[in-house]
């Protein structure tokens, strides 16, 4: 073994080639291993005992902020501070709060406590609202030092991290000393017999080791040295073989240079081309008219490559050495610019057994070319229009034998060509037993439509298709005939378009039930059937479902159309097979009862059908009720067309909504006598305004404290020439759903305006009234209305003050966005705005909060009650202190009674009225009283 070298001053991390040491690297990596596991088990332990202990700090600031919140609950309530402090006071006494606040519901504090000293940046904080029966009465807040966790933390980090370095340090050791006693001493006594063997002492064998691994290593040097010896004398025998070789390729070249001159004078003169490769296939030798046939001389042709004159087809060709000849043709342009076709007929040439040379004679085919390549054209065109067809062709001769079938038969029938052309009753067998005698007709040459003849067929598969078979007789020439034509088409989606298109006519395509054509349909077969038999009833059901556009709207129009397909599934699940379901439009459907035993087993299903709909629906986590109108006709009836039936039971129907919704009403004939009544009434309607048939009555509106007169409301009149005066009760709802309620609340507004500015302008106790006029939920949906408004004050130059507009709260709820943005700027203009009917509708107090109103109007039924109950008058009383902390006047409708003045006087309510003060009055007795000349109550101008 040599001496140890001084080694060069190195790094810690890099060393130089062959100077690094496996037992050290073995054991730095072991060490760095064992290191990383042990970190990373002491890091996961520290981890989990850090979450712990954070968990049980706040499951303690979960627990504190529990009890607290049910210890003070009760106090604050009951306003005993003195409880909230003292126990406040105990909990403050653990050292661990740091902070508690206690509010009540308007933020103000009732207990506050810091402890000095302490400004932590982590501390835990729990936050509550208090409640008693869900309502809000204070807020806890408090916070717990984290410097007691934050302590138990850092002695778990540095026992955790001792730990760590001592056993870090104790697996270095042991892993030194075993890697010296099992890997650095046997690798000591290896290195030994190596130099041995590398002076060229062949003969020394390793002695045996204790370990199987390095016995083996010395085992496998041995076998090394051994297998060097023989490799020695196998070099000389290559040698020998080398030299032989070398006298062989000198015979060949010999060999070569005579066979050349036997060759030369016959591929000289030969017409054709020719020419000789090696086999990297480089051209060795070419005659003259190979170079003729290419365009170039045989200078510019020797030592190129084939690819190089040929192209890389033929060096494609060529390139399999292990063929005997090469057959093939070729395309190119010569430097002529010539297109030419040639035929290479190729073979080898064997010099010697070493050297394989080949030899290929060219022919030029160019016009054989071009004949073949008009022929190919005009079989192509004939093939293309035959062969590609997209319809099932077939030529039958006059014997009965087939003379041509097109591939797509395949695609059609499923059965390949060979199968036809065994002949005719081959298709006839596919066909439906129904539809043979049209193929045999045209087997007869008896085509029944020259538009096609539509039969089915069964194809391979299994599966039914259409097709339209249509045909000719093929005549030659001389007129004799050639046999039959026979075409068929693939027609099946055609066919499936045609009944689904049926189908669609005659269904609805959302729900899939019937539709309305359909459904007059069914209608008309029953009553054809009451007619034939004795004792037959049917009943129509006309249905409408209650308050869908409020569900369209809210949930939006992709729920709505979910609802009407659950809805129609519960009412096929109501009913019998043979009655019929049709969805007649919207939200309307029509249900057809036939075979009924009795016309009571009619209503029986009906009341059925609204059982099953009153089950909750469940949509996209929307649970929504539905209910119905429903409108019964039921048989024997003397209507005997669909479209009578169908009006009369929707007659019924709007019957049964007007009767307070989720009814079912029988169609009798009071209910269509009604129901032209209200035609008739929407038709007097159009024609009242132009007319002049409309006039307005004036309430005055007093004030309660001084018994003055603040305004009038203006309330409008229909003075029908055959029937006298109607009320509003009677036209408006017709008004709103007619829509005419637009054109009327116009003329309202502008009536209102024009006599406002008259009294302005004539009476001076008018200045500083203001005229009330109603806006109906309908009307306020217009977004025109704001401007027509302003449009009138403007056009009668009437100040803005003198007019109030009495909007009931439900038309401004349904319209909230849009109610804020329109009553703003009326309050711009200076318009005064009235919530009228207060109480009857679904307003809040923050609702009431963001809409600019500047009086509230009770409905008439509190103040009718109130002196009925306690309960009543807290409810007029409420309603007069929440407007006056809104900052509005509140307007008393009904006051009828003097108690009822005297009590709405000792609530604050300002204004009031009704039949105490006066009645609704016209034009001259308003105008009397502003002149002075009468008055209401004590009241006088």
């Amino acid at each position: 073994m040599s001496e140890p070298r001084e080694t060069p001053k190195r790094s810690f991390f890099f060393f130089r080639k062959g100077e690094r040491s496996i037992s050290r690297d073995l054991s730095a990596c072991l060490v760095f291993a064992l290191a990383i596991i042990i970190g990373l088990v002491t890091a996961y332990e520290y981890m989990g005992r850090s979450k712990m202990l954070r968990r049980e700090f706040e499951e303690k600031a979960d627990n504190y902020i529990d009890q607290l919140s049910k210890s003070v609950t009760f106090p604050i309530w009951n306003f005993d501070m003195g409880s909230v402090k003292h126990v406040c006071s105990a909990y403050t006494q653990n050292d661990l709060f740091s902070k508690l606040l206690i509010t009540d519901v308007n933020g103000d504090p009732l207990f506050t406590f810091v402890r000095p000293g302490e400004e932590d940046e982590n501390p835990i904080v729990r936050t509550r609202d208090l409640y008693i029966d869900k309502e809000k009465i204070g807020h806890i807040r408090l916070e717990l030092s984290s410097r007691a966790y934050i302590r138990n933390l850092d002695w778990i980090l540095f026992v955790s991290s001792l730990t760590f370095l001592t056993s870090v340090a104790v697996i270095y050791v042991i892993t030194g000393f075993l890697l010296d006693y099992f890997i650095r001493n046997p690798l000591a006594r290896l290195r030994k017999g190596m130099d041995k063997v590398a002076m060229g002492d062949f003969s020394y064998r390793f002695e045996e080791f204790q370990y199987i691994e390095l016995l083996e290593i010395g085992a496998r040097f041995n076998r090394m040295t051994e297998e060097i010896a023989s490799r020695e004398s196998r070099l000389e025998e290559v040698n020998k073989a080398l030299q032989a070789e070398i006298e062989k390729r000198e015979k060949a070249a010999k060999s070569l240079a005579k066979s050349e001159k036997r060759y030369r004078a016959l591929v000289e003169t030969t017409p054709e081309g020719f020419f000789m490769i090696d086999g990297t296939q480089v051209l060795l030798d070419v005659n003259p008219a190979f170079c003729r046939l290419l365009g170039r001389t045989r200078e510019e042709l020797l030592g190129r490559t084939v690819s190089d004159v040929l192209g890389d087809y033929a060096e494609e060709r060529f390139a399999d050495r292990n063929r005997d000849e090469y057959r093939f043709e070729l395309s190119f342009t010569n430097m002529d610019g010539r297109d030419v076709d040639i035929y290479v007929n190729a073979t080898h040439l064997y010099d010697d057994d070493q050297v394989k040379l080949t030899f290929a004679f060219i022919t030029d085919i160019s016009t054989y070319k071009l004949m073949e390549k008009a022929l190919r054209a005009s079989e192509e065109e004939y093939r293309t229009i035959a062969e590609y067809t997209f319809d099932w062709e077939m030529w039958i001769a006059p014997s009965g034998a087939i003379k041509y079938v097109s591939p797509s038969c395949e695609r059609i029938s499923g059965y390949p060509k060979a199968y036809f052309m065994e002949g005719p009753m081959r298709v006839e067998n596919i066909l439906h037993k129904n539809d043979r005698e049209y193929w045999q007709a045209a087997m007869n040459g008896q085509f029944l439509s020259p538009d096609g003849t539509d039969m089915r067929l069964f194809r391979r598969d299994g599966l039914l298709r259409w097709v339209s078979l249509t045909g000719h007789q093929v005549m030659s020439d001389s007129g004799t005939s050639l046999g039959l034509r026979v075409s068929l088409r693939d027609i099946t989606k055609r066919k499936f378009m045609e009944k689904q298109l049926q189908y669609e006519a005659l269904h609805d395509p959302l729900t899939g039930l019937a539709n309305r054509t359909l459904c007059c349909d069914r209608i008309l077969q029953a009553v054809e059937r009451s007619r034939r038999r004795e004792n037959y009833y049917y009943a129509v059901i006309f249905m409408d479902l209650d308050r869908f556009k409020i569900i369209n709207d809210s949930l939006g129009h992709n729920i709505g159309d979910k609802l009407l397909v659950e809805v129609s599934k519960r009412l096929l699940q109501s009913i019998r097979e043979l009655d019929t379901v049709s969805r007649f439009g919207g939200d309307e459907f029509i249900v057809v009862l036939e075979e009924l035993a009795s016309p009571r087993e009619g209503i029986r299903i009906v009341r059925r059908i609204r059982e099953n709909l009153n089950v909750a629906l469940s949509i996209e986590g929307h649970k929504i009720n539905v209910a119905a109108s429903y409108g019964v006709l039921l048989s024997p009836t003397e209507y005997d067309k669909p479209e009578e039936i169908i009006q009369n039971a929707n007659v019924a129907m709007h019957q049964a909504k007007e009767s307070g919704r989720d009814r079912i009403k029988v169609f009798n004939r009071r209910m269509l006598d009604q129901a032209v009544l209200a035609m008739q009434l929407e038709s007097d309607l159009r024609s009242a305004i132009g007319g002049n048939e409309f006039y307005l009555d004036y309430q005055p509106i007093y004030s309660i404290k001084t018994g003055r007169v603040a305004g009038f409301e203006a309330l409008i009149r229909w003075n029908h020439p055959q029937r006298g005066l109607v009320m509003p009760g009677e036209f408006i709802p017709m008004a709103e759903e007619s829509g005419f309620i637009f054109e009327l609340g116009n003329w309202v507004i502008t009536e209102a305006c024009r006599r406002m500015k008259s009294w302005v302008s004539n009476y001076e106790s008018a200045a500083n009234m203001m005229m009330s006029i109603n806006i109906s939920g309908r009307q306020f949906s217009q977004l025109s209305l704001v401007d027509n408004i302003l449009s009138n004050l403007s056009e009668f130059d009437l100040p803005a003050h003198n007019l109030k507009v009495e909007i009931t709260e439900t038309a401004i709820m349904e319209r909230a966005k849009q109610a804020v943005e329109m009553l703003n700027r009326l309050k711009n203009a200076g318009v005064l705005v009235s919530i009228d009917d207060f109480g009857t509708g679904y307003s809040s107090m923050s609702n009431l909060q963001e809409f600019p109103l500047d009086q509230l109007k009770i409905d008439l039924s509190f103040v009718r009650k109130m002196l009925d109950s306690a309960e009543n008058t807290e409810i007029v009383k409420a309603i007069v202190n929440l407007a006056h902390n809104l900052g509005l006047n509140v307007v008393a409708e009904g006051v009828e009674t003097e108690s009822q003045e005297e009590m709405l006087r000792s609530f604050g309510c300002e204004f009031g009225q009704g039949y105490l003060f006066s009645k609704p009055i016209s034009v001259k007795e308003a105008e009397a009283f502003l002149n002075g000349d009468i008055k209401f109550g004590n009241e006088t101008v």
